[in-house]
């Protein structure tokens, strides 16, 4: 139910992204602003939609933008804004079903974390995911609890200060794939930044 004629590398990149989601590893869609993450994490949204709900978390000035685009693309998804009182955040998290999409901010996603990570999604996707570049921050740490069949990060920027970057968005994409952190600076991140090897 995909409302858009997609571009061949776009079409490519839903597959690549369901091929992903089947295997049961986590993707990262990075690529430049304005070529379509939006779009096609909302194609892979559809294809899993039935199977459960999804939760994306965002910056804040970006909800109304995943808002219009959803209407736009994906109008059979059903967006639901994480807000209102505690109570009636909460209460939204018993009532989710498939074809529902959970729109979190980054800051109630870290304030909410323990009614939010203790609710199964099918779905996760982080946007703007260079929000989560350093491992150590409380935001960092909320994102790895949720409890997802799929996890997503879209991102123009993977890397943006060091290659510890890419260490924090792997350790939310694929929990260990990447081993400790001291194995990863010790192993990739010295020999790339400091020898250029």
């Amino acid at each position: 139910t995909l409302q858009a004629e997609l571009r061949p590398y776009q079409e490519d990149g839903i597959h690549w992204l369901a091929r992903l989601a089947h295997w049961g590893v986590g993707a990262c869609l990075a690529d430049d602003m304005g070529l379509g993450k939006t779009l096609q994490t909302l194609g892979l949204l559809l294809i899993r939609a039935p199977e459960g709900a999804a939760i994306v978390v965002v910056p804040t000035s970006l909800v109304d933008n995943w808002i219009d685009e959803a209407r736009r693309f994906a109008p059979t998804l059903n967006l639901l804004i994480y807000a209102g009182s505690p109570s009636e955040r909460k209460s939204m998290l018993t009532t989710l079903a498939p074809f529902d999409v959970l729109m979190v901010t980054y800051g109630l996603l870290q304030n909410d974390i323990e009614s939010i990570s203790a609710t199964h999604f099918h779905s996760a996707v982080i946007d703007e995911a260079q929000a989560i570049k350093n491992a150590a921050t409380k935001r960092a740490q909320a994102v790895r609890t949720l409890d997802a069949g799929f996890r997503l990060a879209t991102t123009g920027t993977p890397v943006q200060n060091n290659l510890m970057d890419l260490f924090s968005l792997f350790s939310f994409l694929n929990p260990g794939m990447l081993g400790s952190a001291a194995q990863f600076r010790e192993v990739h991140a010295i020999p790339i930044e400091r020898d250029n090897d």
